[in-house]
Order: C-alpha cells, then sequence, then structure tokens
C-alpha cells in the first residue's frame, strides 16, 4: 500500500459534541464531557514551587480539619501569602477529598466581587454539564447543599469580601472548605471561630524564600548573608516583596549591593518594588486593593496612621486623629484589624495592647497622606505635640527617683521611634512631608523637655546634633532664653565627650546670654560648669575662681542646692590642691546644706568627709571600679535580683556633681546596660574603662 492509499487518521469534528461518544482508532472511545467534567472537578493549583516556611501555620489547620471541622481559613494583608498557604494545605490533605477539588476566586478585591448566587453556579455547573441551573435563590441553594452533601469535596473559597460572601457557600459533609480573606471574620454557626492570622515570615524564612527563587542569591557566598538579611528586611519579610525582589535579580543584571541601594531609599521604595507590565509582582497595587475597599472616613484614618513608626497604644492614635473621650477609637482601630491594614498585638506583661503597621503598608498609607497636604500637617503635627507631651512625662517620671527612674527610661525607650521621626519631620532640610507651623518651637522644646532620660537614652554624639538643631531653632524664634538653654547643654554634651575647650566655648556663650536677660540663676549654673571644665583641664585656680563666682550667685538669690553644689566643688579643687583644710571647710558647708535640703548629695559628702583622714579612697570604699563593673554587668546579664541596687548606685554617680566626669559617663554606660541595652556606646569613655566593659559584655 502507497502512501497516497494509507487512510486518513485526521478526526475533523464539527457541530454539538456534548455528551457524545467519539469513535476513532481501534473503537476507542472519548467522551468529551466526561473530560471537561473532571477538569473542573480539580482545580486547584498547586503551591509555588519555592513554598518556603509556614510549618506551625500548616500544622494548625490540618488539625482543624483532623478534628472533624468543614471549614477552616487564613486572613493576612496583601501579598502576605495566603492563596499559596491554602493551596499547599489542599496538596498535603488532597486524599481526603477524591471526589473534587476546587479553587475560585471570590474577587473580594474587586468592585465586580461575584455574589454568592454566582459563585455556586460556577461550583456546580461541573456536576451538572449541559442542564439549566435553578433560578430561585433558594432551590439553588438546595441543590448546592444536596450535591456537595453527596461528595467528598474540598473547596478553595479564594479571595473572599467578608462573612456575608461566603455563608451561603460553605459546603456540608463530608465536603470541606477553606477561606482566604483579607478581612479577618468568623462564622460561629459553622463552627468557624478563630480564623488563622497570617504574618510575614520570619528572617530566616525570608532568607530561604529568596534563596530558593533567585539562582542569584542561590549562589551568593556566606559573606553576602548580611547583604541578604538586609533584602529581606526591606522587604518587610512579605512574601510578595520577597519574590518581587527575587524577579527583579534574575530579569536584571544587577548584584545585590545594586538591588539593595534601589531599595534603602522609604520615599521611592514602593515603586521601585514591582516588576513591570506584571501586576501579580507589584506590591504598591497590592495595597491599593485593600486600601479601594476602605469607605472615605476610614482611608482617612488609616492614612494619618501611617505616621506612626513603631507600635502604638490607643491612646495615641485618638491623639493624632484629634478624637474626643466619647469618640469610638477601639472600634476604628478594629475595624482597620479586620481588614488586615493593621495589626494587633496583645497585651503584655507590662503593657497595654498596641497596634502596628507592616513597614511596607506604613509606606504606601504615607504616599495616600501626602496627596492631601493639610491632613498630612495636620497629623504630622498632631503626632508631633503627642510623642512629645509623652517624652516630658517620662522626664517628669523619671525625676521622682527610686523606682521611677527605670520606669521613666522604659518609658521613654518605648516611644523614642515616633520621637526620633517627629524629629526629623520637623527638621527644616526635609522635603517629604509639609512642615508644622510648630516646627522650630518643637525643635526649640524637644530636648529641654525631656533632658534627663534623653541624656541617658542617647550617647553625647547622638545628642550634640538635637541640641544644635534645638539652637538653631531658638534663634530662628529669637527666644533667648532657650538659645542660652541649649548652648549650656551643648557644653555640657562636649564634656562629656572629654572636649573640655569645645565645652567652655558653649558655656562661655551661654553665660553672655543669662547675663544679658538677667537669668542669675542661669548665670551661677554657667560659672559650676566653667569651674568643672577648667577642673577636669587641671586648672584648679581657674576652677576656684569660676566656683567662687558661683557660690556668691546663689547666696545672692538664695539657692541652697546651688550654694550646696558650689561648695562641694570647692572643696574637690581644694583638695586636689592639697588643702585638707580648706576642703574641709568647704565640705562641711555642703554637708550642712544638702541635709537640711534633704538632697541625697548629703551622703556623697559625707564619704568625702570620711576620705580626708583615710590612708587609701579605694581602701574606704571597700570596692574597686573593676569589681564594680563587673557586679553591676553580671547582674544585669543574669537578671539578678542586685541589679535594681546597682541602678540604685549608678544613679547616684550620674547626679553626683562632685563625681569625675568620666565616672558619671561610667554611670550612665552601666545604667544602659542596667536597662537591657547590649551595646551601648563607650566612645566617650577613657579607653580604660571601655576595654574593662567590653571584656565583661564578651564574658
Amino acid at each position: 500500500m502507497t502512501d497516497d492509499e494509507k487512510p486518513d487518521k485526521t478526526v475533523n469534528i464539527g457541530g454539538n459534541v456534548i455528551n457524545s461518544n467519539i469513535v476513532v482508532g481501534d473503537n476507542n472511545v472519548i467522551n468529551v464531557e466526561a473530560l471537561k467534567t473532571v477538569a473542573s472537578l480539580f482545580t486547584i493549583q498547586a503551591p509555588v514551587q519555592d513554598f518556603t516556611g509556614r510549618a506551625k501555620e500548616l500544622e494548625k489547620l490540618k488539625a482543624s480539619f483532623a478534628n472533624g471541622a468543614i471549614i477552616t481559613g487564613v486572613s493576612g494583608g496583601g501579598g502576605i501569602g495566603k492563596t499559596e498557604l491554602a493551596r499547599k494545605l489542599a496538596q498535603e490533605i488532597a486524599d481526603n477529598y477524591p471526589d473534587a477539588r476546587m479553587e475560585i476566586n471570590l474577587q473580594g478585591t474587586l468592585d465586580t466581587a461575584l455574589t454568592s448566587d454566582e459563585a455556586m453556579r460556577r461550583l456546580l455547573e461541573p456536576f451538572h454539564p449541559n442542564e439549566k441551573l435553578p433560578d430561585d435563590p433558594d432551590q439553588l441553594k438546595g441543590l448546592y447543599q444536596q450535591t456537595f452533601a453527596h461528595q467528598k469535596a474540598l473547596l478553595l473559597l479564594d479571595n473572599a469580601a467578608n462573612a456575608a460572601q461566603v455563608r451561603s457557600l460553605i459546603p456540608p459533609a463530608p465536603s470541606a472548605a477553606i477561606i482566604t480573606s483579607r478581612q479577618h471574620f468568623s462564622l460561629s454557626e459553622f463552627g468557624f471561630k478563630d480564623p488563622l492570622r497570617l504574618e510575614e515570615l520570619s528572617p530566616d524564612e525570608a532568607l530561604k524564600l529568596l534563596r530558593s527563587a533567585s539562582e542569584k542569591i542561590k549562589e551568593a557566598s556566606d559573606a553576602k548573608s548580611d547583604e541578604l538579611a538586609k533584602l529581606a528586611s526591606l522587604c518587610g519579610y512579605l512574601p510578595l516583596a520577597l519574590r518581587v525582589a527575587a524577579a527583579l535579580l534574575n530579569d536584571s543584571p544587577w548584584t545585590l549591593d545594586v538591588l539593595i541601594a534601589r531599595l534603602k531609599d522609604e520615599r521611592t521604595r514602593l515603586e521601585r518594588l514591582k516588576r513591570e507590565d506584571d501586576r501579580d509582582l507589584d506590591v504598591e497595587a497590592t495595597l491599593n486593593l485593600s486600601y479601594n475597599l476602605l469607605d472615605e472616613s476610614l482611608k482617612k484614618y488609616f492614612c494619618m496612621a501611617s505616621v506612626f513608626s513603631a507600635p502604638f497604644q490607643n491612646i495615641s492614635a485618638r491623639a493624632i486623629w484629634n478624637m474626643g473621650e466619647e469618640d469610638d477609637v477601639e472600634g476604628v482601630l478594629n475595624r482597620l484589624v479586620n481588614r488586615s491594614l493593621l495589626n494587633y498585638l496583645p497585651a503584655q506583661e507590662g503593657q497595654g495592647s498596641l497596634y502596628a503597621l507592616h513597614d511596607l503598608t506604613r509606606l504606601f498609607g504615607i504616599k495616600c497622606l501626602l496627596k492631601n497636604n493639610e491632613e498630612a500637617r495636620q497629623a504630622i503635627s498632631n503626632h508631633a505635640e503627642h510623642f512629645l507631651q509623652l517624652a516630658s512625662a517620662a522626664n517628669t517620671e523619671y525625676k521622682k527617683g527610686s523606682e521611677h527612674v527605670l520606669i521613666g527610661l522604659d518609658n521613654f525607650r518605648f516611644i523614642w521611634p515616633d520621637l526620633l521621626a517627629a524629629y526629623e519631620r520637623c527638621l527644616p532640610e526635609q522635603k517629604t512631608f509639609p512642615r508644622p507651623e510648630s516646627a522650630d518651637r518643637w525643635l526649640s522644646d524637644f530636648p529641654s523637655m525631656c533632658i534627663y532620660v534623653l541624656d541617658l537614652h542617647l550617647p553625647p554624639r547622638r545628642r550634640i546634633p538635637i541640641l544644635q538643631n534645638a539652637l538653631e531653632a531658638s534663634r530662628r524664634l529669637a527666644d533667648k532664653p532657650a538659645e542660652a538653654g541649649h548652648l549650656g547643654n551643648l557644653g555640657l554634651a562636649y564634656a562629656a565627650l572629654g572636649d573640655m575647650r569645645k565645652a567652655i566655648e558653649f558655656y562661655e556663650q551661654a553665660l553672655a546670654f543669662e547675663h544679658e536677660i538677667g537669668d542669675r540663676l542661669g548665670e551661677g549654673e554657667d560659672f559650676g560648669n566653667l569651674g568643672n571644665a577648667y577642673a577636669a583641664l587641671g586648672d584648679m585656680h581657674k576652677a576656684i575662681g569660676f566656683y567662687e563666682q558661683a557660690l556668691a550667685i546663689d547666696r545672692e538669690i538664695g539657692g541652697r542646692r546651688g550654694e550646696g553644689y558650689a561648695l562641694a566643688n570647692l572643696g574637690q579643687a581644694y583638695k586636689k590642691l592639697g588643702d585638707k583644710e580648706k576642703a574641709r571647710k568647704y565640705w562641711e558647708g555642703a554637708l550642712l546644706i544638702f541635709h537640711t535640703i534633704e538632697s541625697p548629695n548629703e551622703k556623697s559628702v559625707q564619704n568625702l568627709l570620711n576620705e580626708l583622714d583615710s590612708k587609701s579612697e579605694d581602701e574606704s570604699k571597700g570596692m574597686t571600679v573593676q569589681d564594680f563593673v563587673h557586679g553591676a554587668i553580671s547582674a544585669a546579664k543574669n537578671h539578678a535580683p542586685e541589679a535594681a541596687q546597682y541602678f540604685d548606685a549608678t544613679t547616684k554617680m550620674v547626679r553626683d556633681p562632685n563625681a569625675p566626669l568620666e565616672i558619671q559617663e561610667l554611670g550612665k554606660v552601666l545604667q544602659r546596660i542596667l536597662t537591657g541595652i547590649k551595646n551601648p556606646d563607650l566612645s566617650h569613655l577613657p579607653e580604660e574603662l571601655a576595654n574593662l566593659i567590653k571584656a565583661e559584655l564578651e564574658k
């Protein structure tokens, strides 16, 4: 048989072949409708190949089905990985649902969200091919219930808008459903009381996802681990953002450091976290879907909340939103939490419930906020004033002494990220945010209203720029008293660094202002500070001259505390000159004053008097500096009860005007360690003390 004589095996099909049996070849029959139906019954996609982590979440979801549940669900913000987790769950429990495994996108983030009836019809069609489904909603629902009651089917109801949309779609046993939604809701009538709130990946899981999604990253050497960690952090550990970053590396010649540099700037990060012409890999577009579901009032509240830089309390939200006591701030917060635009952090020991925005959600909110200049200015102003008041309250708490010292420092440390953000937004050189009208007043008031806790929280090198900006703001305001105060505080900061010449320059400028405006109290403090600076330089005679001027002013104005300090300082100066009798005379005078006004400095001066006739000051103290540092750091590491005693001792070191500057600074460093800071700045300590602390911390 020639090729021309061979039968043609091509099958041409025309017309309607639904439910037709087509015979081909050697009596092989293909049922077209059967193939179509089977394909429509198994539509749950496999999870992405680089699916990473979520082991605990998977176990929790599987356990709910194992315990007899017919419904489970996952809620969370856009890009958090809800759908992929649901697909992974479906894959792992597939054997329990042999009849059908169907996925449907309910389009809950769109204006075209499916109605319950539309979704029902789509899910029923594969079971009833070429049949007209009931028009009556009740009959349709009855058919839906009857159909799935006779199947062991698993439904993935993806991207649900709300509880109302999916309530009619919950199948009866032995079928089951997995729901994903950006809105957090329960369906207690079905036993669905605690949907899983999905959060971002852990840092380790984020790194694993980056390595599996990009060959460039997978092949990166261990030396690049810090850069990988930085990239994961810039992506907020959000699965979508991590995949976008991996895709950008895969699609371009960029190296890891180039991509990190492109993402560092918060102002442009969102617009760069996307792949062109691919909405599935566009973080901003994904977040915008959630935002567009809000009503106008909730959009405004969300945008204003984006000014927060760290977890915040409901009282802070009330202040930012300018709400009164009668307004339902908790209701607004809860609505944002349920829409997965705000995270709720349950109350922990020592603090109440908190709220927080994911980093990328915050950047999106700021971008929306800045579209309305006046609303942005108001939010920034409310935020700055609120946190300055909280800082002042922390400072006041600290000044009460004893156990209040730690409370004040803890409160200040908690609000510091937002306080720093407020400070940066008030700076005249920043161009991102509309600057509040009261920005200069805020900059000037900031360090003054929380100087004690600020002094302990920040080392001198980081305080100096803040004080310098406060000084410049006071000059723009022509506020000479504030200007004098900032000059004096700058002098103290440079003195703490050991730069006495620079400190003296600022003290002298402050003194000139105090004299011009007639502030005798300020003049006395400036003379005392000048005396301390010259004493630190070893010029005791010049120091004594300034101490005597400070003493004269304090006696003139009746400043008993200042008089006590001046007498104590004079005693210290004469002791260093070897004149023990004059030292005794001045210290006895200081002791009487401190006793009269019940000052804690009384004990310090008494110790100085006791040491005058002792053979060895170290022996009288009973503990060397090395022993004290060792004991304090050991107590901090082990959370030992005596840590509180060491903290009290360091507080006295910090507040003792007679103590050498290096001892005062040592006290501040130890206080930071005792309050939980593991890597304090040691740059302003003498090398010997800095090395001593480093050695103890490394043990």
